[in-house]
C-alpha cells in the first residue's frame, strides 16, 4: 500500500494507491476508498452503502468502477479504477484554460455518463471538477456517487 491519495476534505475516508498480488488481475493497480465505520454518521453509513450498490448497477466505460468491496469491524474498504490522469479540478488548476475541443469532449462524455445514471433512475448530485477523473487515454469518469 502506498501514500494515501488526496481525495476531498472529509476526513472519514482516504484513497490508497494499491497493487494487486493475486488473482487473474495480479500487478494491476486500483485505488482503495477506506472509510472508518466509527466517523460515518447514520446519514453517511446509509449513503455508503447506496454507493456501493450504485458502483455494482452501473457499468458504464465513463463511471468508476467498483471492482472489490470488504469490511472489517471497523472500516470499509471499496477498491475503485485506479485513474493515472487525475482529476479535472487539478488539471484546469495546471492549465490556463481548456481548449474548446477538450471542453467538448469532455462535457460529451459526461453528457453520456449522466445519460446513463438517469436511465437507471440515479440522480448525480455532486457533480464537481475533482469528481470527474481522467485516465490514460484523457477520457473522463465519474466519481464520488455520494461520499467524496
Amino acid at each position: 500500500m502506498d501514500e494515501p491519495m488526496e481525495e476531498g476534505e472529509s476526513f472519514s475516508h482516504c484513497v490508497f494507491l494499491v497493487r494487486k498480488i493475486l488473482g487473474p488481475d495480479a500487478g494491476q493497480l486500483y485505488a482503495m476508498k477506506v472509510l472508518k465505520k466509527a466517523s460515518l454518521k447514520v446519514r453517511d453509513r446509509v449513503r455508503t452503502k447506496m454507493e456501493r450498490d450504485i458502483l455494482v448497477e452501473v457499468n458504464h466505460p465513463f463511471i468508476v468502477k467498483l471492482h472489490y468491496a470488504f469490511q472489517t469491524e471497523g472500516k470499509l474498504y471499496l477498491i475503485l479504477d485506479f485513474l493515472r490522469g487525475g482529476d479535472v479540478f487539478t488539471r484546469l488548476s495546471k492549465e490556463v484554460m481548456f481548449t474548446e475541443e477538450d471542453v467538448k469532449f469532455y462535457l460529451a462524455e459526461l453528457a453520456l455518463a449522466l445519460d446513463h445514471l438517469h436511465s437507471l433512475g440515479i440522480v448525480y448530485r455532486d457533480l464537481k471538477p475533482e469528481n470527474i477523473l481522467l485516465d490514460e487515454a484523457g477520457h473522463i469518469k465519474l466519481t464520488g456517487m455520494f461520499l467524496t
